[in-house]
């Protein structure tokens, strides 16, 4: 269900509220379901203890907390307007407009970014930019169309949160994850010791009145796989310095050419960028990550590399490589010529 919205584009569709709101009323949900079974059912009614009892409700009021927090700060740190320094003029987009080829629009864009921190391309070896906003892309910087702007280092729009994992709530979304495989892997524990409750591990001794319990492992078990394979996915994407986005389309380098390592410092130093120089910040939804969000460190020797193995390969230059050569030397990045090395 979409609702029509008329704008200086023309008409687009807005997903209408209750839509973009539907997985966070999920989560929602199993939040209040699984606090009824660990709360009521479990501590309350099967848990004499009053010592296991209070440890069991300690921790997980404590994960609860963390996931609510990481889930919140998700949610409402929205992604950050690009600098006006990055707009485009008003003649230079009248240029682009007239599409006067590809060799006019590196002139106009290499002219207008010259002074700008950065190092990624299009494939034609061109300045990237964005049509919608008429803006240049800083480095890892897309266009979402569920935000209707350009995100710094954006991953991806995640329907969980309602909202894009960009740059300001990157560490928010890995903490996000984390606490929720940690709580989901709480409740499952405890879940365990509910059936020992019950029957002691003998399954033949389950009644047809425990068959909503068995329900609700089996429940816990899917939550566990989903928010498991999220977080490793997530980690390993980090662990490289790479974006959901990176990972699916490949990046291109004025110095370099196509390469999806060309932010990859080393497993630590990519937590860091991430996490920053504070460990006793990291399990924490408290910014601390490096950087401004418009440019990023570059793993020069992985893109030397890649450089050398492709000149092996083809020591002619093409189009696309004259278009970068020219550029780079506008915006004054430095790479050997086509037959150096």
């Amino acid at each position: 269900m979409c609702l029509i919205r008329e704008g200086h584009g023309g008409r687009r569709r807005v997903p209408c509220c209750l839509a973009r709101w539907l997985p966070a009323l999920i989560i929602l949900g199993a939040l209040v379901w699984s606090y009824h079974v660990m709360v009521y059912q479990i501590c309350m009614k099967r848990v004499s203890d009053y010592l296991t009892k209070g440890l069991l409700l300690f921790f997980y009021h404590w994960l609860l907390l963390m996931f609510l927090w990481t889930w919140f700060r998700c949610i409402f740190v929205a992604p950050v307007r690009i600098p006006e320094q990055w707009k485009l003029s008003a003649e230079d987009v009248d240029r682009l407009r007239r599409n006067d080829g590809a060799e006019g629009a590196a002139r106009v864009l290499s002219f207008a970014a010259r002074n700008l921190p950065i190092a990624t391309c299009t494939s034609d070896g061109l300045v990237r930019y964005c049509k919608t906003c008429w803006l240049i892309k800083p480095d890892r910087a897309h266009h979402c169309r569920t935000c209707h702007m350009c995100v710094l280092k954006m991953d991806h729009h995640c329907p969980w949160i309602v909202n894009c994992v960009h740059f300001h709530n990157f560490k928010y979304f890995m903490l996000f994850l984390f606490y929720a495989e940690l709580y989901c892997f709480y409740l499952l524990c405890v879940m365990v010791y509910d059936l020992y409750l019950i029957c002691d591990f003998e399954l033949t001794h389950l009644k047809d009145q425990h068959s909503w319990n068995v329900l609700q492992y089996l429940v816990c078990i899917l939550f566990n796989i989903f928010t498991l394979i999220m977080y490793i996915v997530s980690l390993i994407h980090v662990s490289r310095n790479r974006t959901t986005m990176e990972s699916a389309y490949h990046t291109y380098f004025f110095a370099g050419g196509k390469s999806n390592s060309g932010f990859n410092l080393g497993c630590f130093a990519n937590l860091r960028e991430l996490y920053g120089d504070k460990w006793y910040l990291w399990p924490l939804p408290i910014f601390s990550s490096r950087g401004d969000g418009l440019s990023f460190p570059i793993a020069h020797d992985r893109l030397r590399k890649v450089r050398v193995d492709k000149q092996e390969k083809d020591n002619a230059p093409n189009r696309a490589q004259i278009y970068k050569e020219n550029v780079s030397r506008i915006l004054g990045i430095h790479q050997p010529p086509f037959n150096d090395e």
